[in-house]
C-alpha cells in the first residue's frame, strides 16, 4: 500500500501528457476551441493567453510554432459549441480523475492570466460538469 502511494506522489509531481492520441487532429481542434473561446471570451486576445495557448498545445502534442499558429487561426473561426468541445476533449482525455484534475488546473491557470470574466467562469463550469458529472450530484452531507 506505501509503494502504491509513494508511486502516486511520484507521479503526481511530473506533468504527464493528458492525451493518449496525441496524433489525432479531431481532439487537437477541440482543445483549441476550448482555449480560444476562454482566451477569446473577454473580448481581448493576450499575449500571455496566446503564449499559455501554444504551452498547453505543445506540451500536449509536441506540435510545432507553425502548427500551433495554423489551429489558432482555426479556431479563431470555429462555429463549434462548447458543449461538443467538451465531450470531445472527455473522450480523449484518460479515465482518470488525476489526469482530468490536472487539466482543469491549466485551464484555471489560462483563465487567470488576465483577471476573471463571468463568461470564463461559464466555460470553466461547463468543463467541469462535463469531466465532472459526480460533482453536479447533490451531496449526501
Amino acid at each position: 500500500m506505501f509503494e502504491s502511494l509513494k508511486h502516486w506522489f511520484e507521479s503526481s509531481a511530473t506533468e504527464s501528457k493528458l492525451f493518449n492520441h496525441a496524433d489525432e487532429e479531431t481532439i487537437h481542434i477541440a482543445l483549441a476551441s476550448l482555449l480560444y473561446r476562454v482566451i477569446a471570451s473577454d473580448h481581448r486576445e493576450s499575449d500571455r493567453e496566446k503564449h499559455e495557448f501554444a504551452d498547453i498545445l505543445r506540451t500536449e502534442f509536441d506540435l510545432n510554432d507553425a502548427q500551433i499558429a495554423s489551429l489558432y487561426k482555426q479556431a479563431k473561426h470555429l462555429n463549434s459549441s462548447l458543449a461538443t468541445d467538451l465531450e470531445t476533449i472527455d473522450h480523449y482525455l484518460k479515465q482518470n480523475p488525476h489526469l482530468r484534475m490536472i487539466f482543469m488546473k491549466k485551464l484555471n491557470h489560462l483563465i487567470s492570466l488576465d483577471g476573471v470574466t463571468s463568461n470564463e467562469m461559464e466555460v470553466f463550469y461547463n468543463a467541469q460538469s462535463v469531466l465532472f458529472p459526480e460533482l453536479s450530484g447533490e451531496s449526501e452531507f
